[in-house]
């Protein structure tokens, strides 16, 4: 259900007042999706709104460019504060949201709630918000699409949400990344999740970093004192690794040269 350009606050309506579209809200039970952007939302309608999504079970809420400032702040705290809130997808952009909610959006999202969307784009966040959401992104296995572009989020905000989706410091680093969220920040989207499995995101990631030392023939010295004995484990887990990537994508090399450089390097292996 679909109520846009009707309330702007500022005289007469062009459609339907806000309050006339929530009374319409209010009595369709069955109503899963809801689009209420480009209206005046005040804060005397928020206590009803919030209440329509939660007996509702609206699952899809778009409320674009409704907010003067202050009150998008108190209609997304009013929203993440519902218990048991069943929404999967979220726009709030435009509406003025500030860092006066950054770290109940952070505690939110670190729940791994059902939500799968969350647009935040065009409002005031800053690194320091980044950086709660992308804390919070490393126990979050839902939330597919993040827009958070914008805001007022600097390279220093992006570079960790980068890191928590795709840590190449180390294998160990990269299989602990998110996998799942993709993150467009500053006009771009953050590699690494592209894929709608987060197994293979995860494979990618790993292989990359497999295939970037191997141009140095450096990957043994990274395996640490790892017994010899899991040798074949590893050796498998290349292949694995490489056979998650798309067919059509280029690699730097093939698993092949990795296991040969493994085998070559890895002087106690002969020895088994």
């Amino acid at each position: 259900m679909s109520f846009t350009n009707n309330d702007f606050g500022n005289g007469a309506p062009l459609g339907m007042s806000v309050e006339a579209i929530l009374d319409i809200v209010e009595s369709n039970k069955h109503l899963r999706k809801l689009e209420i952007d480009r209206n005046r939302i005040g804060r005397d309608h928020i206590e009803k709104l919030c209440s329509a999504v939660h007996t509702h079970t609206i699952l899809e809420l778009s409320l674009f460019n409704s907010f003067e400032p202050g009150i998008g702040d108190e209609m997304l705290t009013s929203l993440l504060s519902i218990d048991g809130l069943k929404l999967e997808k979220l726009d709030m952009s435009s509406n003025n949201i500030t860092s006066a909610v950054g770290m109940l959006l952070s505690d939110f999202i670190a729940t791994n709630p059902r939500m799968r969307e969350l647009n935040l784009r065009d409002n005031d966040l800053d690194d320091r918000d980044a950086a709660l959401i992308a804390n919070a992104l490393r126990s979050n296995s839902t939330l597919r699409n993040l827009y958070i572009y914008d805001n007022s989020i600097t390279e220093v905000g992006a570079e960790c949400l980068r890191l928590v989706l795709c840590d190449e410091s180390s294998l160990n680093a990269a299989a602990d990344s998110n996998h799942n969220c993709n993150v467009q920040v500053r006009w771009n989207t953050i590699a690494g999740n592209s894929h709608d499995q987060g197994q293979i995101n995860r494979g990618r990631k790993i292989y990359s970093i497999l295939s970037s030392r191997n141009e140095t023939m450096s990957n043994v010295q990274h395996f640490g004192d790892i017994d010899v004995k899991i040798l074949p484990n590893i050796l498998e887990a290349v292949q694995k690794y490489a056979t998650k990537v798309h067919q059509d994508e280029i690699f730097k090399v093939e698993p092949l040269s990795i296991v040969y450089e493994t085998m070559r390097k890895w002087e106690k292996a002969f020895y088994l």
